[in-house]
């Protein structure tokens, strides 16, 4: 048996230029990765951390479950990942005003300001990168990258009840 990766027959069978946007955006989220693991360190936090001091900073306070639920943790790393941004002072704990059982947590406006000032650079670059482009074509663009970002989130999700469900061993 090859251990060659054959790619599947869609996606080999598709036109040149779709297949190459196919590539081109996975290669898009792995460089999106390597910005958030070179910048993580330099705020003093890992990769993960980062990624829910956005979620929380972009959607607002929720639950430590709502948050597992939105990055794909288990409630266990979600409880872990907290303790260390509220060590950090990026983020805090406080009861829910409409259920008192509840706790949410909700990003320092201030703090992860001065985190995320970390990538006005890269932000700049990127608004100058899109002045090129008609407000037709930016439409399109986001339209594409929005309907990426669901196919992302459903096949994450998708791999992560596979996970819960496969016993080691088996295939």
């Amino acid at each position: 048996m090859s251990s060659e990766y054959v790619e599947p027959e869609r996606v080999r069978d598709s036109p040149s230029p779709q297949r190459e946007l196919i590539f081109r955006i996975l290669d898009l989220s792995t460089d999106i990765d390597g910005v958030g693991r070179a910048a993580a360190p330099l705020i003093g936090i890992n990769q993960t951390d980062l990624i829910c001091l956005n979620v929380l900073f972009r959607r607002g306070a929720m639950t430590a479950g709502q948050l597992a639920g939105a990055v794909g943790l288990t409630t266990g790393a979600t409880t872990t990942v907290i303790d260390r941004l509220e060590r950090g002072g990026y983020v805090g704990r406080r009861g829910d005003a409409t259920d008192r059982r509840r706790v949410l947590v909700e990003a320092d406006p201030a703090a992860a300001l001065r985190a995320f000032s970390l990538f006005d650079g890269l932000l700049e670059q990127l608004a100058e990168l899109s002045d090129g482009y008609s407000a037709e074509q930016i439409t399109l663009l986001v339209d594409l990258l929005t309907r990426c970002q669901q196919v992302l989130s459903g096949y994450a999700a998708t791999l992560r009840t596979q996970a819960a469900t496969h016993r080691p061993g088996s295939s």
